[in-house]
């Protein structure tokens, strides 16, 4: 299950990503690679936040002292990162900015 819903997408993320950049970096003028790697660093912003968050929350080992950790990750998790979502988007905008 851990290999469907977790492995698999974070590593067809990564792969995407690694062929996103290769293809950035073919562009030739200096502003037009600029404004790829703006668009893609929001969004990679974005799902390591949301992976990252997530990981902890899954991967971690349980024992009976953290019961408030795993109230505080959950509510990052589920409440947080999912928040921080348009904000890392609007930066992008200028009048935001």
């Amino acid at each position: 299950i851990i290999l469907l819903f977790a492995i698999f997408p974070f590593s067809s993320i990564a792969i995407s990503y690694i062929k996103i950049i290769r293809e950035i970096l073919k562009i030739p003028s200096a502003l037009g690679r600029h404004k790829a790697f703006s668009t893609c660093s929001s969004h990679l912003g974005v799902v390591m936040l949301f992976y990252g968050s997530a990981t902890l929350v899954y991967l971690k080992r349980r024992s009976r002292d953290s019961v408030d950790t795993d109230k505080y990750l959950a509510l990052f998790y589920t409440i947080v990162t999912p928040m921080f979502n348009p904000v890392i988007y609007s930066l992008r905008n200028k009048e935001v900015r």
